[in-house]
């Protein structure tokens, strides 16, 4: 990953620090309307967690960053909701917020990798 890569996956997780939804979701007398995702806060420990969940283990299909059970489950980690809340967000918030959470788990990935 080139240095112009990194620097687009950086500023992508900058700005989902604080996340507004396109429009307010009440869950169970909850409204959410702006998310703080704290992924730095996520440990491995979690990310194992969440990979023994079921439907989160992609197992022989390929990686898990690439489910998008287990991205829901590590966005709604970081954004300190569960995955039910987070599933009953508009399909455009859901996408978003599980693509920010591939892109960091895979620009974490790639900076181990690379060095």
């Amino acid at each position: 990953m080139d240095q112009k890569d990194k620097d687009k996956i950086e500023a992508l997780l900058e700005s989902f620090k604080e996340y507004k939804l396109k429009k307010p979701v009440t869950v169970a007398d909850k409204t959410f309307d702006v998310l703080h995702l704290d992924f730095e806060g996520i440990k491995g420990k979690d990310l194992e967690a969440i990979s023994s969940l079921k439907g989160c283990n992609n197992g022989d299909m390929g990686m898990n960053e690439y489910s998008k059970t287990y991205l829901a489950h590590v966005a709604a980690l970081a954004a300190g909701i569960t995955v039910h809340e987070l599933r009953e967000f508009s399909g455009a918030d859901y996408t978003a917020l599980t693509m920010a959470a591939q892109a960091f788990l895979m620009s974490a990935g790639s900076s181990a990798i690379e060095k």
